[in-house]
């Protein structure tokens, strides 16, 4: 009775694989395993299914792999996955240099990178000043969880401070470029400075100036951290963090700690990551070279500058920033530490509120949307998100348009705004 029920099944469980395979044919044990099984018989077939000669790395999507006979391999998604694994090792070679290697880790997003920063080290005070919103956040949500004795905020001291105001523990955490305002810290000095101090960690948040552009690990920063939704993704469509340091012991204990916080990425996520890292010099060089461009034009119609009055744009602008101008208060600095070039965005402020919140409505070519460094050109009102910013300020985030198409549309659309604030107020 046993042999003949095995028999009549059409000789499942009859040796070998072979057998499995025509024994199972029209069953749901051949929808699940029927390409596994032809690739262990091997044959002709066994070919198709290989990614072993694909130029482009497949997308992973298995959260759970066979235990390896070696030990050697992926157990579970949440710990380990080839795509993760290799993204993490491309993005790790990007923001090292030649004897000099950086080890990434990669999040499901930039606040939880930032998150997985700060509980690695986590400090009884963190100096900072400004900066992007969610890492206060993320401070307050620390300071919440350790009953305050924990991630306490303290302002952001100049390098000279840093030994009578830090001690040894805290982090200083360096946003630079800062956004929105493009602001400019010394790596160096404030690395100089925290060892001095000793047992200071020093935190930069490069997500305005990644690899290429600046290289904070080389400076003697403890920790790079990057929203990768921005400019390492650059295609707007991707979220997702990383945190780069140079200790490979370190990243293993942030991959454990990632494991426990359950902040690990999306494997589409990842390979979109992956896929845009191929192109990140050459999009990150030519948006720096095209936001310097636009700075420099639109920093000649201020008021006092030479030959400002012939300019387009004479006294309908207010102020601009970025790293680039040799007017910026850090601009040394910034030649000095950002030898890639000086960041794809800028600030921009004209000279009335209603022309400032009028612009992102105006253009053409730039879409009215937060974010920045995808391939296409952004500008928002930043006062809209931020009630401490200027009324007058806008962010730009540059794309890898023709810069000279970028700078008629800003032309027109200043020039409509300005006339239509000015008739608005009359």
């Amino acid at each position: 009775s046993s042999s003949s029920s095995s028999s009549s099944n059409g000789g499942v469980g009859e040796g070998t694989v072979g057998n499995l395979l025509d024994g199972t044919r029209g069953s749901a044990t051949a929808a699940v395993h029927a390409d596994g099984l032809l690739l262990e018989a091997g044959g002709d077939e066994a070919w198709a299914f290989s990614t072993a000669a694909d130029v482009s790395p497949p997308l992973s999507l298995s959260t759970t792999f066979a235990c390896a006979v070696d030990g050697k391999g992926h157990v579970y998604g949440r710990q380990s996955a080839p795509t993760r694994s290799r993204c993490e090792a491309l993005l790790g070679a990007i923001e090292g240099t030649p004897g000099a290697a950086a080890h990434a880790v990669l999040y499901a997003s930039g606040l939880a990178a930032c998150f997985a920063a700060l509980s690695h080290f986590l400090p009884t005070r963190v100096a900072i000043t400004g900066g992007y919103h969610g890492t206060h956040l993320v401070l307050r949500q620390l300071q919440r969880l350790s009953g305050g004795t924990k991630c306490q905020v303290v302002p952001l001291p100049s390098p000279d401070g840093v030994g009578a105001d830090l001690a040894p523990g805290d982090v200083l955490w360096l946003e630079t470029p800062l956004n929105p305002t493009c602001d400019v810290h010394d790596i160096g000095a404030y690395v100089d400075a925290a060892r001095a101090a000793g047992g200071v960690r020093v935190v930069v948040d490069g997500t305005f100036a990644p690899a290429p552009l600046q290289r904070p690990l080389g400076l003697g920063a403890d920790m790079v951290m990057h929203s990768t939704t921005k400019y390492l993704a650059g295609h707007s469509d991707a979220t997702g963090g990383a945190l780069c340091v140079a200790d490979a012991e370190v990243a293993a204990r942030l991959r454990e700690d990632r494991t426990a916080y359950g902040s690990t990425p999306g494997s589409l996520e990842v390979w979109l990551l992956m896929r845009s890292l191929r192109t990140l010099h050459l999009r990150v060089e030519r948006q720096s070279r095209s936001a310097a461009f636009l700075a420099e034009w639109l920093h000649g119609a201020l008021p006092g500058v030479p030959g400002s009055e012939q300019h387009p744009l004479h006294g309908l602008v207010h102020a601009v920033h970025h790293p680039s101008l040799p007017s910026h208060s850090r601009h040394a600095v910034a030649t000095r530490q950002m030898s890639g070039g000086f960041g794809g965005c800028f600030a921009l402020e004209l000279a009335t509120e209603g022309a400032a919140r009028a612009l992102p409505g105006a253009l053409h070519l730039f879409k009215d949307a937060t974010s920045l460094g995808g391939v296409e050109s952004l500008i928002e009102w930043r006062r809209k998100y931020d009630e401490a910013i200027s009324p007058l300020l806008l962010r730009v985030s540059v794309g890898v348009e023709e810069p000279e198409h970028l700078q008629a549309d800003l032309q027109r659309a200043i020039l409509a705004v300005s006339s239509d604030a000015a008739a608005a107020a009359a």
